[in-house]
Parts: structure tokens; C-alpha cells; sequence
């Protein structure tokens, strides 16, 4: 009996041995093009003054989506969203990562062009643009600039509160302006050459 067990035991080891677990695996889908973000944000910001980067102020391509992203400003992720809030200052290096669902990754560097805040110096000067009302009900703005020899050119844009560019228009001095935007809260940004004013304006229907 005992020799029977010990054969049987033997017969089962061998059998053992020579088996095979196969483990099918799924193969995660391939991407036709490689991942690629690129930074596409290029305005002037004040130092230290707090910067909505949205979906309009980068570009991801390739890879396979969903993407998640890293924010990452002088070596530390600050953020993780679609969108991102930087507070920047002069010196500051940033980068952006962009994660596919194959966990591949692609990452841009960039750089801010951060001008000085306004100083009690230029009080007076900042004084002299005016944009209102910040309760809007008509769609109408009214923007003031400095009187000057020649009439200043200036830039206005308007943002949503995820940084997205909801209109842009040039004046020539002193100007109303008309824009259609949806209730809700938004940026109003003035530019000239030497000047940068941002005001936040509520939009009710």
C-alpha cells in the first residue's frame, strides 16, 4: 500500500511540474499618436495677483483619454484639475503634466511674464480706467481710459471664473461695449501698452 501512495504521489508531481495557468490579459488600447501638452497661455499678469489658467490656455493631444493633469510651480504640484489657480510671482518656473488612461505622460514647461501690481504711485494713474457697472444687466460696459494726446488703444477681453475667454474687442479711447454672456460671474480685463486692469462683474438675465 505504502508503495502505491508514493507512486501515485510521484505521478501527481511530475503532472505538477509540466502544468501551465494561463492568465488572459487584456491589452490596453493603443494610442495613434503620442501625448503631447503644450502651454498656450502667453499674457502679461501682476505679481502675486491670483491667475485662472483654463481650458482655453493649454492643448493635449494624442494619447488616450481621459487625461488627468498636475499643476507644478517651482517643484510642487498645486494643483490637479482641468483648471488651475497660480498665484505667480518673478523667477517662478512652471509645468504642466498631462496623464493618459495608459498612464504615459507628457509634460510642458513654461514661464509667466509677471509685471509689477499697481504701487500707491500709479494709484492715481489706476484712477483713470474705469470699467462699470460690476452689475450688469444689458450686456453694456462702459470703460473710461486716461485721456492722452493721442487716444490710447486698449485690449478687453472678458473671462468665465475657469479662465475661459468668453470675448475680446479693441477700442480707441473711451468706449461702451456690448457682449452676450450667460448670468453669471466673470473677469473684465483692460490692457494697453503700459497699463493692466482687472475688475470682476456679475452678469444677470
Amino acid at each position: 500500500m505504502k508503495v502505491y501512495i508514493l507512486i501515485f504521489t510521484l505521478i501527481g508531481s511530475l503532472l505538477c511540474l509540466h502544468s501551465q495557468t494561463i492568465v488572459k490579459m487584456e491589452i490596453p488600447p493603443q494610442a495613434k499618436e503620442p501625448l503631447e501638452v503644450v502651454v498656450l497661455f502667453d499674457e502679461q499678469v501682476p505679481e502675486g495677483m491670483p491667475v485662472v489658467l483654463g481650458l482655453m490656455g493649454y492643448s493635449v493631444t494624442g494619447g488616450i483619454e481621459p487625461y488627468t493633469y498636475e499643476w507644478i510651480q517651482n517643484g510642487k504640484v498645486i494643483g490637479t484639475g482641468d483648471v488651475a489657480i497660480i498665484t505667480p510671482t518673478k523667477g517662478d518656473k512652471f509645468e504642466l503634466k498631462a496623464i493618459d488612461k495608459n498612464r504615459c505622460f507628457s509634460v510642458n514647461s513654461f514661464s509667466m511674464k509677471v509685471i509689477a501690481r499697481i504701487g500707491s504711485q500709479d494709484k492715481e494713474k489706476g484712477s483713470e480706467y474705469k470699467i462699470f457697472p460690476t452689475l450688469v444687466k444689458n450686456g453694456l460696459l462702459h470703460i473710461t481710459l486716461p485721456d492722452a494726446e493721442s487716444p490710447l488703444r486698449a485690449n478687453v477681453r472678458i473671462f468665465d471664473t475657469n479662465g475661459a475667454l468668453k470675448y475680446q474687442h479693441q477700442i480707441i479711447g473711451s468706449a461702451d461695449v456690448t457682449c452676450e454672456l450667460a448670468a453669471g460671474t466673470y473677469f473684465v480685463s483692460v490692457q494697453t501698452n503700459d497699463y493692466h486692469k482687472v475688475v470682476k462683474i456679475i452678469v444677470q438675465q
